[in-house]
C-alpha cells in the first residue's frame, strides 16, 4: 500500500499529486508527447492544404477528436494515480468527444452545418475539461495550471465561434479549428514533457 507523504509545506492533495507524478512511467509521458505531435500534424495539415474540401475537413477534425477522446478516456480510466476530479473530467470529456466524432463520421450524409456543429461541441467539451482541471488541480505547477486554463479558454472560444457561425467561409472555419488543434496538441506535449500529465 502506498504511504501518504506528510509535509507541512504541502496539503495532502498536493502531496498525492507529487507522488502521482513520480509514479508515471516514462512510456506514458512519451505517449502524451507523440499524441500531441499527431494532433499538431492534423492541425497543420488542415492549414496548409489549400485545396481541402468540407468533407475532408470534417473527417480530419473527427479523426483528431477520436484520438483526443480515446486518449482522455484511457488515461482517466487507467491512471489511478490521478485525482478523482481529474479522472472523472477526463472520462466524461473523452466519451463526449468520441461519441460526437463518431456521429460526424457515421452520419456523414447530414448537412455540413450539423456536422460542424457536432464537432465544435466536442471541441468545446475538451476546452471546458482543460479549464476545470487547470482550476481544480492545486497540485499542478502554476505554469501548467495557467496553460490549461488559458489554452482551454482559447479552445472553448474558437469552438464556440465555429458553433455559432458554422456558415463561415471554409477558409476562416478551417483556420479557427486548426488553431484549436494546435493549442490542444501543444498542451499535450507540454504535459508529457513536464510530467504534469493531465
Amino acid at each position: 500500500m502506498r504511504r501518504k507523504m506528510r509535509n507541512p509545506l504541502y496539503t495532502q492533495n498536493q502531496c498525492d499529486n507529487i507522488m502521482a507524478l513520480q509514479e508515471y512511467p516514462p512510456w506514458v509521458r512519451g505517449f502524451d508527447i507523440v499524441i500531441g505531435f499527431v494532433i499538431i500534424f492534423v492541425g497543420t495539415w488542415i492549414i496548409l492544404n489549400t485545396v481541402i474540401v468540407e468533407a475532408t475537413l470534417i473527417f480530419l477534425l473527427a479523426l483528431g477528436l477520436l484520438v483526443i477522446g480515446f486518449t482522455r478516456l484511457g488515461k482517466g480510466a487507467l491512471m489511478k494515480e490521478m485525482s478523482k476530479t481529474a479522472r472523472t473530467v477526463k472520462v466524461v470529456s473523452g466519451i463526449g468527444a468520441i461519441v460526437l466524432a463518431l456521429a460526424a463520421i457515421l452520419f456523414s450524409s447530414l448537412t455540413v452545418t450539423i456536422l460542424i456543429t457536432l464537432l465544435t461541441f466536442a471541441i468545446m467539451l475538451v476546452g471546458i475539461a482543460r479549464i476545470v482541471i487547470g482550476y481544480s488541480e492545486s497540485g499542478l505547477k502554476s505554469g501548467m495550471r495557467i496553460a490549461n486554463i488559458v489554452g482551454g479558454g482559447l479552445v472553448l472560444l474558437f469552438g464556440f465561434v465555429a458553433a455559432i457561425f458554422p456558415s463561415l467561409g471554409l477558409y476562416t472555419l478551417k483556420i479557427l479549428l486548426a488553431i484549436t488543434f494546435l493549442v490542444l496538441g501543444s498542451l499535450r506535449i507540454a504535459s508529457g514533457a513536464s510530467g504534469e500529465l493531465r
